[in-house]
């Protein structure tokens, strides 16, 4: 046996040694992360992966002559604030929409919207390793009669190390989204419906949020936009084009429909926006002198449309209600402080129009708060229970008070990123918001309940 001396020695000569193990292991470690990021880095570079789904082959093309049908089904999908819960929404399309000016309010077509910019999200836990999340984005447009859908920008971008990966390499910017397309009967004619949802803020996708207008936006002509969401824009646009093409290559007119919830909201804004300048001969944007000029190549027989959800302001355009937006729906919750910032006191503003849900301070709100509750118990509601709401509508007031008292003590975006702007901002939000009851009037489920509910 040992003595105590010896084994005391042992211990010391061990010990000696712990701090030199542990460098050589986070050497190690650090090594094979950077790896694996750059291995990452590369695959995103270079495209590897393509544009379709993973487990799921590209489905064919609709038939040349067109289908014309009305779709009343249910999708599954989940929810963030339901910790992934699988649920049930309705959901309806009906292709007699796209003979319609889309310049009216469609609540039918709004609630679809609603309903797959929530898929956007859900759509996530697809492409993350080691989870068996169904392809929910795919199985919903399946079953409103999509015979092409491709989300394939997810890949890459739906996994913790692709986050971090973004921030080293300043890629936050970027964004999921996926294109569908089927091809409808219309007047006669057919038409090919070209539908993007986009996912809302992901990961280190925040802090695109905070990218707003600087030297370099006005330098390239784009002080109208909300720069952190312009790179996001450009990506769909490109995606878009050559469906487009492919489309018009056919013979079909083209309705592109665009949706999102938050940051994806604000890109489906800024898409839509785009391409009604582009059909109205105005189009301005960074890309513009590239050899396609930027466009999407839609002709004067082609329409779009978009529904957003909670997005905030990404905008300085004096322009930003002009009549050629007015297919541009905007759906905001008076007790969501998302859509009100960045704020209207330094200019900011979201194109087409806005479309509040209702207010407490509003005249019969009692009766559609209670369709509201009604709707988001059967919409969350798990094993027979009712899940009661989640957020507290008198957050409207809160909301306007810290929107006017921000907007009073710091007068513009420069002002903001002071130090004494920074630290009046902190000052207000503490004086005034519960940060979490404040965020529940953001949840996409809370959005899609009052949709059904108005409906």
């Amino acid at each position: 046996m040992r003595s105590r001396a010896t084994i005391a020695a042992l211990l010391r000569a061990a010990l000696v040694r712990v701090p030199a193990v542990i460098a050589v292991v986070l050497t190690t470690t650090l090594l094979a992360s950077a790896f694996v990021l750059l291995c990452r880095y590369e695959q995103t570079r270079r495209g590897m992966g393509g544009v379709e789904p993973v487990g799921r082959p590209r489905l064919a093309y609709a038939s040349p002559q067109g289908t014309s049908e009305r779709i009343e089904t249910e999708v599954a999908l989940t929810f963030f604030e339901t910790g992934g819960r699988e649920i049930t929404v309705p959901i309806t399309w009906d292709d007699a929409w796209f003979a319609e000016d889309l310049r009216e309010y469609n609540h039918e077509l709004a609630c679809t919207c609603a309903v797959l910019s929530s898929l956007a999200y859900a759509e996530s836990a697809h492409y993350q390793s080691g989870t068996s999340g169904p392809a929910y984005m795919e199985q919903a447009l399946g079953s409103l009669g999509f015979d092409e859908v491709r989300t394939g920008s997810y890949r890459y971008r739906s996994e913790v190390v692709d986050q971090v990966l973004n921030v080293f390499t300043s890629k936050e910017d970027t964004v999921a989204y996926a294109v569908a397309r089927k091809r409808i009967a219309s007047e006669g004619a057919t038409r090919s419906v070209i539908v993007v949802a986009v996912r809302g803020s992901y990961g280190a996708e925040w802090l695109s949020n905070l990218y707003l207008h600087d030297e370099r936006s006005v330098a390239e002509g784009l002080e109208g936009y909300h720069q952190g969401y312009v790179d996001a824009a450009d990506e769909i646009r490109e995606a878009v084009r050559p469906m487009v093409r492919e489309s018009h290559a056919r013979g079909d007119a083209v309705t592109l429909v665009v949706t999102g919830h938050s940051r994806g909201g604000a890109v489906a804004n800024l898409v839509a926006a785009m391409a009604d300048d582009e059909l109205a001969g105005q189009y301005t944007g960074e890309a513009a002198d590239a050899e396609d000029g930027g466009q999407i190549g839609l002709s004067a027989t082609d329409a779009v449309c978009a529904y957003t959800f909670a997005s905030p302001g990404c905008t300085t355009s004096e322009n930003a209600r002009a009549k050629r937006y007015d297919n541009i729906f905007n759906i905001v919750n008076p007790a969501d402080i998302m859509p009100a910032l960045p704020l209207a006191a330094w200019g900011y503003a979201r194109y087409g129009v806005d479309m509040e849900l209702p207010a407490v301070d509003d005249e019969g709100f009692e009766a559609a708060y209670e369709r509201f509750c009604s709707s988001y118990a059967q919409l969350v509601g798990e094993d027979g229970e009712d899940a009661a709401s989640p957020y507290d509508p008198e957050n409207a007031r809160v909301v306007q008070a810290v929107v006017e008292e921000v907007g009073e003590r710091v007068g513009s975006v420069s002002e903001l990123t002071t130090p004494g702007g920074i630290a009046t901002v902190a000052q207000v939000l503490i004086a005034h918001v519960d940060p979490l009851g404040i965020l529940c009037g953001h949840y996409q489920s809370v959005y899609v309940a009052w949709m059904l509910a108005l409906a």
